[in-house]
């Protein structure tokens, strides 16, 4: 492991830490091309003279223009992830570190120290002997390690390089960490989500084989997940079963009609100072308690309530997650607020890498309809009661079929499509493939004030890529193939289409005539015959003649309702 020093623009250095990103301009070139995966890199911030924090690189240099700050060409990159971002309190100031660096005698004796480090620094990235790596390692321990052990041992190691005795590399995260922190090598997706679907089948539960499928890979790929559907069809159920099924941890918490703000989730202080934390809090505490273990919070009927006003700070905190140190990514903590000492514990709660949301949604008249905010930041899966002739007694034999899943599992490869790395050349197909056809399907909803988002169009991109590694999982009861674009359109495009606007009708239309046979229809007329056999055929659930069997039949039904009734919405 090699230890560098990286001047970034103090401005800059949250949309850095933010995308798992350092970069240079033109100065500090040569130097990126020497580093490597695992070399460990501090950051320093020349306007404000401080040490930042640590990151180790996970990648070798690349070239990519896609902008990470406004107003900035960082062309030149390499990915990274946090090992210890400090807080603006925590920096460690000029003074203790600077002038202790003993590379500084490469620029000579006569200049000041002071001289000398600004002169390193105008180089951007700049190697340091291992002795000063063991200095800023020990200094920023100092500032974020909260394990006296881990910390002394870093001093010790520290006086044994200055001594001469160089010791192996130390890191800074827990061996319990490191444990859990890759996808086990011997760890099969496709094998495990068979077992898990066997599993829950045993259980005489009625599932496609597709929804679980859908649902474990949309979870992955995005750590909220809405489950819509009629009452008894089984949405606070599969969080459950596939907790159970997994090793994973499942809470629910059930929403009332009268939650309009974070308190009941994430908690308030009372009359007598006390704060009492919300029972999402609670279970975002557990998961941080428990990193090797998945854990599922359920919010059921999450629509009694306005998820944008009890959850609106979570729903920002979904979007601010970066790279965790020890792999995934993880939250800023929840609570805005300081806390006394006595409850300085929920200040660091944060949305870890290994929880992610689940919300049940009721369809009547009762709930209350989702904001675009909650929409835009959710996977939306309908469960449907396809088959209730379907029963028999439980096969306790086939319900031991599945395994613990290690929580790295569920970690997604990318949260955005920019910081997807080794793609193949397949890969690199589906998402191609995934992205031109959400741009044209945008080229429809946006005339409508509709269109889809950067966040929608990566992780539907996202989630076909993810799907791939599990492609015989998708797939019916009677074994015929479901599209894993075709599920991500239907997840994350249709829920977005409610009114009766006649921009609104025009962009339906079009849609449907587009999931159909790529061919935009601009009159209804131009519709009625594939609404006819959709009719005749029983109203499917499923096009099988379809360029996207789900979309479109779902499309068939809005557009009915849209003809009949001269309003659209998904949850009607």
């Amino acid at each position: 492991m090699t230890h560098w020093i990286w001047s970034v623009r103090p401005e800059h250095f949250p949309a850095f830490v933010r995308t798992g990103t350092l970069a240079v301009r033109r100065h500090g070139r040569k130097a990126l091309a020497q580093i490597q995966p695992g070399d460990r890199i501090y950051v320093y911030l020349p306007g404000s003279r401080v040490l930042a924090g640590a990151f180790e690189a996970t990648s070798t240099a690349f070239e990519d223009s896609t902008a990470l700050v406004p107003g900035g060409h960082y062309p030149h990159r390499v990915r990274v992830r946090p090992v210890a971002v400090l807080s603006e309190e925590a920096w460690i100031p000029y003074e203790a570190f600077a002038t202790k660096l003993t590379v500084l005698d490469e620029y000579g004796e006569k200049a000041t120290p002071d001289l000398r480090f600004r002169a390193m620094m105008q180089r951007v990235i700049h190697r340091l002997p291992t002795v000063d790596g063991a200095m800023l390692d020990f200094l920023v321990r100092t500032r974020s390690e909260t394990d006296p052990e881990r910390l002394i041992e870093a001093a010790e190691r520290y006086k044994q390089v200055r001594e001469g005795d160089v010791p192996g590399p130390v890191t800074m995260i827990s061996e319990a960490e490191a444990s859990y922190a890759q996808v086990p090598a011997d760890f099969d997706r496709a094998t495990a989500l068979e077992r898990l679907i066997a599993a829950i089948a045993a259980r005489r539960f009625v599932y496609e084989p597709w929804e679980i499928a859908a649902f474990v890979t949309a979870l992955r790929t995005k750590p909220f997940v809405l489950l819509a559907g009629v009452t008894g069809v089984g949405k606070s159920k599969l969080p459950q079963l596939v907790a159970e099924a997994t090793g994973s941890a499942s809470t629910l918490i059930p929403v009332r009609p009268d939650w309009t703000d974070p308190a009941e989730v994430l908690g308030y202080t009372d009359l007598a100072g006390t704060f009492r934390p919300g029972a999402l809090l609670r279970t975002a505490h557990a998961a941080m308690e428990a990193p090797e273990q998945m854990h599922l919070a359920v919010l059921d009927e999450m629509n009694l309530g306005r998820p944008e006003h009890y959850l609106a700070e979570v729903l920002s905190r979904i979007e601010a997650r970066v790279p965790a140190p020890f792999g995934g990514w993880a939250s800023p903590p929840l609570l805005t607020q300081g806390l006394d000492a006595a409850d300085a514990r929920w200040n660091a709660v944060r949305l870890a890498p290994n929880l992610a949301l689940v919300g049940t949604v009721n369809v009547d008249e009762s709930a209350h309809p989702f904001s675009r905010k909650v929409l835009d930041r959710a996977f939306t899966l309908e469960l449907q009661a396809t088959d209730l002739a379907n029963w028999a007694p439980i096969d306790s034999a086939a319900m031991a079929t599945a395994e613990p899943w290690p929580a790295s599992v569920w970690w997604p490869r990318a949260i955005r499509l920019g910081e997807l790395t080794h793609l193949s050349t397949a890969e690199q197909q589906v998402v191609n493939t995934a992205v031109e056809a959400i741009a044209e399907a945008n080229a429809l909803l946006a005339p409508a004030g509709l269109g889809i988002g950067y966040r929608a169009r990566d992780e539907a991109a996202l989630f076909a890529l993810h799907a791939g590694a599990t492609p015989d999982a998708f797939r019916t009861r009677d074994g015929q193939a479901v599209g894993p674009l075709d599920l991500a359109l239907h997840m994350k495009m249709l829920p977005r289409l409610e009114g009766s606007r006649p921009a609104v009708r025009a962009a339906v239309l079009g849609l449907f005539g587009w999931a159909f046979d790529a061919t935009p229809r601009r009159d209804e007329t131009d519709l009625l015959p594939l609404l006819d056999a959709w009719e005749s055929d029983r109203r499917p659930d499923r096009l099988d003649t379809a360029r996207f069997p789900y979309t479109a039949a779902r499309l068939a039904r809005m557009t009915d309702a849209l003809l009949t009734d001269g309003y659209v919405s998904f949850w009607g």
